[in-house]
C-alpha cells in the first residue's frame, strides 16, 4: 500500500526534544518544532522514529555531511516554503535504494538510547539539527503529512522493504536534507528500521523473495571487511 499524503516541507527549523529511554522507552521519536518560514506565525511538527517496534529495534542511520545538491531535480529549488504532496512519476520523490543517495553498507546500525557519548541514534541526529536550527538553514523533509490535521508530518525514514502490513512504496521514502546559506553546503539524514529488506519491488516497494534485513547486509559486510 503506498505512503498516503505523501510529500515534501520546504521549512525552517526551530526546536526539538529528543525522547530518551526514561521519556518513552518503547516508540520513542525525536519531536522537531519547525515554520515554513521564519517570520511564519505557525508552527508544525514532525515526528521522527528514532526505536523500532520490532525485536531488532535499532535504527540504520546515513549522514550525508556534503551532500552533491546537483544530484536534486532543478523542480525542488523552485518550490515555496510549505508542504508539497508528490504524485508519483513528478521527480521529487526519495528512493533510497534507486536514486542513489546514499550507499546502504555505509549505514550505522545505532540503539535508541545509550550511557555514554556519540553511540546512538539521538546522539548522532542531534548535533546535525543544532547546526541547522543555529545556522537559520533551510529544511528539506519529506515523509507523511498528518491526517485530518494536517500539522506536522512522519514516517521520515524509508519506506519500503517492510512486512506488508506496513505502507510501502517506490519513490516515497523519507528523509532531510538541509541547505545551510551561510557556506551554501548541504546535509543529509537518512534512516530505516534495520528490519527493513532489500531489494525490493519496483513496483509496489515490497520486499522481493530474495530480499535480506538491513541488519544482516551491515553485518554480514562489517565481517567481509
Amino acid at each position: 500500500m503506498p505512503v498516503p499524503h505523501y510529500g515534501v516541507w520546504v521549512s525552517s527549523p526551530l526546536s526539538f526534544i529528543a525522547e530518551r529511554a526514561e521519556i518513552d522507552p518503547r516508540s520513542p521519536h525525536i519531536e522537531l518544532k519547525f515554520k515554513n518560514t521564519l517570520q511564519s506565525s505557525q508552527t508544525f511538527r514532525a515526528a521522527i522514529n528514532i526505536k523500532s517496534l520490532d525485536v531488532e529495534s535499532r535504527l540504520v542511520f546515513w549522514l550525508v555531511d556534503n551532500f552533491d545538491s546537483s544530484t536534486l531535480p532543478d523542480a525542488l529549488s523552485n518550490l515555496q516554503p510549505g508542504f508539497h504532496k508528490i504524485s508519483q512519476g513528478d521527480g521529487l520523490g526519495l528512493d533510497y535504494i534507486r536514486d542513489g543517495l546514499i550507499n546502504l553498507p555505509d549505514g550505522e546500525l545505532l540503539e535508541h538510547d545509550l550511557p555514554g557519548p556519540n553511540n546512538d541514534i539521538i546522539d548522532r541526529v542531534s548535533p546535525i539539527l543544532d547546526a541547522a536550527i543555529k545556522s537559520k538553514a533551510k529544511m528539506y523533509i519529506w515523509g507523511s503529512q498528518f491526517s485530518p490535521r494536517p500539522d506536522g508530518i512522519h514516517d521520515v525514514h524509508m519506506n519500503q522493504g517492510s512486512l506488508p502490513r506496513f505502507d510501502n512504496g517506490v519513490k516515497q521514502d523519507g528523509g532531510m536534507l538541509f541547505h545551510f546559506g551561510d557556506d551554501g553546503h548541504w546535509e543529509g539524514i537518512f534512516m530505516a528500521f534495520a528490519s527493513q529488506r532489500t531489494p525490493t519491488d519496483d513496483v509496489k516497494g515490497t520486499p522481493l523473495p530474495e530480499s535480506v534485513e538491513l541488519v544482516d547486509q551491515l553485518n554480514n559486510a562489517e565481517s567481509a571487511a
